[in-house]
């Protein structure tokens, strides 16, 4: 069975980079994906209202012998009357939130890349954001594109955002960078298999990729030895996190369960990745927003991780 060899910062949403950092190495991994959402888990930003520091960052990544191995961070932006950009509520498909953090949401915008200058405002952001990733030293990124509930002309929006895709993956070449797309994603414009295929034969770069993510693939209900088949050299990261509940007009699914709680089948995943000689990263990404103190992310991932390693998974070993 494949091994679980990083855990996403995503996991402590609510603590600071440096925290999180140091509950993950505790847990035995030598490995992390920072995550940013811009409403929480403000590890690595990347919007111009909040600067990061990649050298604060590297020194927090070596004190506590930790490789950042990707980063997966919204590139979104806050909602500001002028910019004739569209603000979008949050879907409630998530576990609970703290009111701040769901407030915040209240005004996120998602770039519609088939609009010219919000492909450029998200080019701009995307490149900003490949210089502070190349200079902490992180080889991949985790780029998202557009919104579901949005989508008006899923053929023409699908070509533009691939499209702008090549352009960010050729950037993110020169700087020794690869991008990767989580597909399916429910909520984006990839929302279903056939959606995800045809991004992926819309992109002219070989340097983009594809995440599996454990959650989507059960609230999708896609066949995943089919899917993992045809992905092939291009899956190049593996997200775990449970969920309940079928991708539906009602929304009658949750996205953001400790694997053991929910009803996503780890083990044939693992099983399916063996099938086919899969031995790229693969990033725990629990996610919660509204504990009172770390100690309850700590047992959660620590069934999680039993649970993983009940079904085959390999873990890494507690120090």
């Amino acid at each position: 069975m494949p091994r679980v060899t990083a855990c996403s910062t995503l996991t402590f949403a609510l603590s600071s980079l440096q925290t999180a950092l140091e509950h993950i190495a505790g847990y035995g991994f030598d490995r992390v994906e920072i995550a940013d959402m811009l409403t929480h888990t403000k590890h690595f930003s990347t919007h111009c209202s909040r600067t990061v520091d990649p050298v604060a960052v590297r020194d927090l990544l070596e004190r506590n012998g930790l490789t950042a191995i990707a980063a997966n961070c919204a590139l979104v932006t806050i909602y500001q009357d002028g910019l004739g950009f569209e603000k979008l509520a949050a879907p409630r498909q998530s576990a609970a939130e703290r009111e701040d953090v769901r407030k915040a949401k209240e005004n996120v915008v998602f770039y519609k890349l088939h609009e010219p200058r919000q492909a450029e405002a998200y080019k701009a952001q995307a490149l900003a954001h490949l210089d502070n990733l190349a200079a902490v030293g992180v080889p991949m990124v985790c780029l998202n594109v557009g919104r579901r509930a949005q989508m008006q002309d899923p053929d023409g929006e699908l070509q533009a955002a691939a499209t702008v895709i090549d352009e960010v993956a050729e950037n993110a070449r020169r700087r020794g960078i690869r991008v990767v797309l989580e597909m399916p994603h429910v909520w984006q414009l990839y929302y279903d298999v056939d959606r995800s295929r045809q991004m992926l034969s819309l992109v002219n770069s070989d340097n983009v990729g594809v995440v599996l993510d454990a959650t989507h693939w059960h609230t999708s209900g896609y066949d995943l030895d089919d899917y993992v088949s045809f992905l092939g050299d291009r899956l190049w990261n593996v997200h775990l996190r449970d969920a309940t509940g079928k991708d539906s007009p009602g929304g009658d699914f949750l996205l953001e369960a400790t694997p053991g709680k929910g009803e996503v089948d780890f083990g044939l995943l693992g099983r399916t990745l063996d099938k086919y000689d899969y031995r790229g990263n693969v990033t725990l990404e629990t996610e919660y927003k509204n504990y009172t103190e770390e100690a309850e992310v700590d047992a959660e991932n620590a069934f999680a991780l039993a649970h993983l390693e009940s079904v085959g998974w390999e873990i890494p070993e507690s120090p």
